[in-house]
């Protein structure tokens, strides 16, 4: 008989629960979209952090816009801002990168216009495979991977 009650107020409960955690914000369907793709590292050397590495994988967020190869977001924060650095899909340069104000077209899904971080829009021949790594280089040494599903739209 106890269990018969648990499981009714589980189904009364769970009858009552949202069905997407974006409710509780003011988003549009794009930023819901780039605050899913959204992903940020720190960059590590030994015992101190060197900054960030964040990215936002454009082709989930606009599919219909950015469908013809792969499209990234990037923004680096790098506490030394001379060194030198590469930013490769699968081990693979990039075809086009543009930086951007920190004031940009995108900050919107960003949420975030500091100006001390580097803004790019970086564009990627098209992987034919399901999976993505993006990866930063710094003084060529790989500092961070961050890992993307392709979506099939």
């Amino acid at each position: 008989m106890k269990t018969i009650y648990i499981f009714l107020i589980i189904i009364f409960f769970s009858g009552c629960s949202n069905k997407n955690a974006f409710v509780f914000f003011d988003m549009d369907e794009h930023q819901e979209l780039s605050a899913q793709s959204f992903k940020r590292v720190k960059l590590l050397s030994e015992d101190s952090v060197l900054g960030t590495f964040s990215s936002i994988y454009l082709n989930e967020v606009y599919p219909n816009r950015y469908n013809k190869n792969e499209y990234f977001i990037v923004y680096v924060y790098l506490k030394d801002s001379s060194m030198p650095y590469t930013i490769e899909l699968n081990s693979k340069e990039s075809v086009k990168l543009k930086e951007l104000n920190h004031d940009n077209r995108f900050s919107d899904l960003i949420r975030e216009k500091s100006k001390w971080s580097r803004y790019y829009l970086v564009s990627f021949e098209e992987v034919k495979g399901d999976m993505l790594n993006l990866e930063l280089y710094v003084n060529g040494s790989k500092l961070a991977n961050v890992s993307y599903f392709k979506n099939k739209h």
